[in-house]
Formats: C-alpha cells, structure tokens, sequence
C-alpha cells in the first residue's frame, strides 16, 4: 500500500495536485507527499516527495529508502496534465534508480550525478570513474 499525505506549510499548492498526492497507487513502501519549505539561500518553495524502498546499489543485499525531491512548477495546469506530471517525476526516480543498477562488465555507465551542482534525473554516460561513484553532497 502506499502512503501517501498532502502537504505543506504556507504556500499555493495548485489545484489538482493535492487530491492526485493523496490517491496514488504505487509500488509496495513508496510515498508521495508535498512540502512547502525555503531555504535560508531564498530557494525552495513547494515540492514533491518521492520515497523509494529500493535495494543499495552498492549492496544489493541491504534495503535503503530514497527521498526523491522535485519542485513543483508555478502552473495552472488542469486534472490531467498534473496527473502526467507526477507520472513523469516517477518515470525520473525510475531512471534514476536504473542508472544506480545497471552495470556493464561491473561499470555504472549511466550513473546518476549526485555532486553538488547536478541533475541526479538526467541521463549521463559515464564520463570516467571517479565521477560515477560520487555521492550526494560531494563537489
């Protein structure tokens, strides 16, 4: 089952978007809710959280749960393209997720970029090793 809850703390959350968190159906420990925070930089604002339950890609055998960020667009969008949009930020943890895993001759070729400054989301082929194997934070 998943659990989901709806947000936030002060600030719009466009229509729509809340009553969609609130019923989505996903794989068995992920969790979908919203937060409206802001950082002491100025930055932030709403976003979508994704949790995942997956398995470390550095150890298959241990079981890690991912919080998945994604700010959510100042958009009027209606019902069904806000339904395509959270669709495509799964889609994102997916990828994501598969770049963690799939390994050619024991190499992450599509890593995902974790260092400060980068889109974990997008798709990279490797550019070497030492890059691939950064984690979140690392510069």
């Amino acid at each position: 089952m998943t659990m989901n809850r709806v947000a936030v703390g002060p600030g719009y959350v466009p229509p729509h978007l809340s009553e969609l968190i609130s019923s989505i159906t996903y794989k068995p420990g992920w969790m979908f809710y919203l937060l409206h925070k802001v950082d002491e930089d100025g930055s932030g604002g709403l976003s979508l959280h994704i949790v995942s339950n997956t398995a470390n890609s550095f150890a298959f055998d241990q079981t890690i749960r991912v919080d998945h960020a994604f700010l959510v667009p100042l958009a009027s969008y209606n019902r069904d393209t806000w339904a395509a949009w959270l669709f495509d930020r799964v889609r994102d943890v997916e990828s994501h997720e598969a770049g963690e895993f799939f390994r050619i001759d024991g190499i992450r070729e599509f890593a995902p970029h974790h260092s400060n400054g980068e889109d974990p989301y997008r798709v990279w082929h490797m550019s070497d090793y030492v890059t691939a194997n950064k984690r979140s934070g690392d510069d």
